[in-house]
């Protein structure tokens, strides 16, 4: 299937099909990768995409467990993500490649470069990446009951049309703005039918594992850590509801200053990645990083 936003291709990889949606650049144009959030699919990457411009061609991977790789077979996990997004960018023949990732992405990221480095030349990591906090007085799995409840709640829910998702969305404090046309189309994108209506396309299953995976285990949690090579990474002003505190602690930029933060005012979790503002933001680091390996 293909738009004039972008076209979904499958990708052999390890005998099954993992689904991208592929923005071709200029002939001869580089290739860029973006991975997307927990409960997110490729099609976040469309406005990233859109200021990108055609300099640079963008894949954005549907990672196991979501969007058009909704029905592929488990395992799930940070590092069975990583692998198949090395193997997809080596199926492209674009190794060496930039790679993006927003929130749960940007693990994906760092642990792709991690156990791949020779597919990954450079990572953007936007508002992901540190160490979720685990208040020490609570047991993770209520920690991930907590972080994870409303997102699970929508996975589970039967919505009677498109119009009532959407609302729900245009109702969501992250997007007082309004919904635009592209994040109207990554939202619906995400809704199969079902008896009795539409549900969402993403596996609970796979947010569950997942989501355990960065509040317990700490080889996962410790990657930003463990990285010597300088990234860019990217902070929204504010949180998931688009109140503050910012999802990745302002300490951590002093913590790990080798590192080139930045930022972007008036954004948060989800349009530092889906607004204009924000996708501009990201595709300026992706560009800064495929040009600086030229």
């Amino acid at each position: 299937m293909s738009s004039s936003a972008g076209e979904t291709v499958g990708v052999e990889v390890d005998g099954v099909r993992i689904g991208v949606v592929r923005w071709s650049g200029r002939p001869g144009a580089p290739t860029a990768f973006g991975l997307h959030g927990i409960t997110a699919n490729a099609w976040s990457w469309a406005v990233v995409a859109r200021h990108l411009a055609g300099d640079i061609s963008l894949v954005a991977i549907d990672m196991r467990g979501r969007g058009t790789s909704s029905q592929v077979p488990r395992p799930y996990g940070i590092r069975r993500h990583a692998d198949d997004v090395a193997a997809v960018i080596r199926q492209l023949n674009a190794a060496p490649a930039v790679v993006a990732g927003h929130s749960m992405g940007a693990y994906v990221a760092l642990a792709c470069a991690e156990r791949h480095p020779s597919a990954v030349s450079d990572l953007v990591l936007v508002d992901g990446g540190v160490p979720l906090p685990v208040p020490d007085d609570v047991d993770p799995q209520t920690a991930l009951e907590r972080m994870m409840g409303p997102a699970i709640e929508r996975l589970q829910r039967v919505w009677i049309d498109r119009v009532q998702y959407e609302t729900m969305w245009a109702d969501h404090p992250a997007f007082a703005g309004g919904l635009t046309p592209d994040i109207e189309r990554y939202v619906l994108s995400d809704l199969v039918p079902c008896e009795g209506g539409f549900r969402s396309a993403v596996s609970e299953e796979a947010v569950r594992h997942d989501g355990a995976e960065l509040l317990i285990d700490e080889e996962i949690r410790s990657l930003l850590e463990r990285r010597a090579e300088p990234a860019t990474i990217i902070r929204a002003e504010t949180g998931l509801m688009a109140a503050p505190p910012s999802l990745i602690e302002a300490a951590w930029m002093e913590r790990l200053p080798n590192h080139d933060w930045r930022t972007i005012a008036g954004t948060n979790h989800y349009d530092v990645l889906i607004g204009e503002a924000g996708a501009a933001a990201v595709a300026e680091a992706i560009r800064q990083r495929v040009n600086s390996q030229r």
